[in-house]
């Protein structure tokens, strides 16, 4: 399954989905047609993207069903949603996202695909009454992906769990296991010609993390 695919199979039988940074429209069509997705919102920053969304929304025969809005972030979306998609940019971006309309999105489903800072995400997460109730790590193109699934609630969360995810760690697939199979491989190799104290701690640090998952 590729990270489209599966990011619209996470928003299955939503009432209304958003997807902030939509990017072509590809997962709002993927998730209206094939998971039951009964109307979607597709929302860019960018007149370029959102055009090509638009595009491919009237292509795909899906224009009664998902508009598009032209917003930085959730700033200038008014509609109401129950399920919000947010994928394709950096966590610090997602985290700054979700922090500046914190108020529209205090009672949805939140499905957060960081390309990298899962940390800041989780954190933001655990910090603002939201409990992660799934987690996905996978390959798509060769590049790895992570994707966290989020909903209003409480949740007992450690700094470690905070760091690589609480549900990967239980989960431990495949494709979890040889990314961090690959890293602790590559920073142990490293490992042998740092030469600064600090830099060699801090290497040793992330070394011990990832023998702890692989265990």
């Amino acid at each position: 399954m590729n990270r489209i695919d599966l990011l619209a199979s996470l928003a299955s039988d939503s009432n209304i989905l958003l997807d902030v940074g939509c990017d072509h429209a590809y997962t709002v069509i993927t998730a209206c047609k094939n998971y039951n997705v009964k109307k979607a919102i597709a929302s860019d920053i960018a007149e370029g993207p959102l055009e090509v969304a638009k595009a491919n929304i009237i292509k795909s025969g899906l224009e009664d069903r998902i508009k598009t809005i032209k917003s930085d972030g959730l700033k200038q979306v008014e509609d109401d949603f129950d399920t919000l998609i947010i994928s394709g940019m950096g966590g610090l971006l997602i985290k700054d996202i979700l922090e500046s309309s914190i108020d529209k999105i205090k009672n949805k489903k939140l499905i957060l695909s960081p390309n990298r800072d899962y940390y800041d995400v989780r954190l933001f997460l655990t910090n603002n009454g939201f409990q992660i109730i799934d987690e996905y790590a996978f390959y798509d193109k060769s590049i790895f992906y992570e994707a966290i699934v989020a909903i209003p609630g409480e949740m007992n969360i450690t700094e470690f769990e905070i760091k690589y995810g609480p549900i990967l760690l239980k989960k431990k697939d495949e494709d979890f296991i040889n990314y961090y199979q690959k890293q602790y491989d590559k920073f142990n190799k490293a490992l042998k010609n740092i030469k600064k104290i600090e830099e060699k701690d801090n290497l040793e640090l992330l070394i011990a993390d990832y023998r702890k998952i692989l265990n």
